[in-house]
């Protein structure tokens, strides 16, 4: 009889000892930046959270905290505040932050951050039974977009084409145009006066350049006439 007795309390101890083991499981998604709390197999909490950026990685894997800190700074990162902090191998750490906007995307040194009213939660459930808590990491963080960096030089400067039609522009003075037997029009210059009259097929008439006003006609026109 005591021997029954023995063994049913044997049996007890260890089914309890089992359902112990399992009785909080702290589960982090990397690719969703959220943090799932599981107590007795009843899904409890979902927070979110934030893991290592880019060179910062939080690793993945299966792990049982090694030691609980209610009021901790970081000696390595400018003794940054880390409160409720959680650590599961090493220096990371479960605790939480006062950048809470940052909360749900890739941000911290390696840590996973957490809303400080979410930290101060979990860790005193985790006090309670730390012996009976799992923290599993898993999953692959999200891309970060690399910052824009404007270029040093300016926009790129398109040359405009030109227009087909442009706007007329009066002809300068002195300038006459020569009629033509197909009806264009040419435009002659003083200088060139002289080329167009020679280039200007026969029956056409070339109108001939206005001369500049000459301040010695007068004087120019008696000594001719001498």
């Amino acid at each position: 009889m005591r021997m029954f007795g023995f063994v049913l309390a044997l049996v007890a101890g260890l089914f309890a000892a089992a359902k112990a083991e399992a009785s909080i499981v702290v589960r982090v998604d990397k690719s969703s930046q959220t943090m799932r709390v599981v107590v007795d197999g009843e899904h409890r909490f979902t927070w979110a959270v934030s893991t290592g950026r880019v060179g910062y990685n939080t690793p993945n894997g299966s792990y049982r905290p090694q030691r609980l800190e209610r009021n901790w700074r970081s000696r390595k990162y400018g003794m940054a505040p880390m409160p409720h902090s959680i650590f599961f191998r090493g220096g990371y750490a479960i605790h939480g932050t006062n950048m809470v906007g940052r909360l749900g995307r890739v941000d911290s040194h390696g840590c996973i951050r957490l809303a400080p009213g979410n930290a101060r939660t979990l860790f005193e459930m985790v006090a309670r039974q730390r012996g009976a808590t799992r923290i599993v990491i898993e999953g692959v963080s999200p891309r970060q977009t690399a910052p824009a960096v404007a270029s040093r030089r300016g926009p790129a400067r398109v040359a405009a084409a030109p227009a087909r039609a442009t706007q007329m522009r009066l002809p300068a003075t002195g300038t006459v145009r020569a009629a033509h037997p197909a009806g264009s029009s040419r435009v002659v210059t003083p200088q060139s006066g002289a080329r167009a009259a020679y280039a200007a097929p026969r029956g056409s008439y070339i109108q001939p350049a206005a001369r500049a006003a000459d301040p010695n006609r007068f004087f120019t026109d008696w000594f001719l006439r001498r």
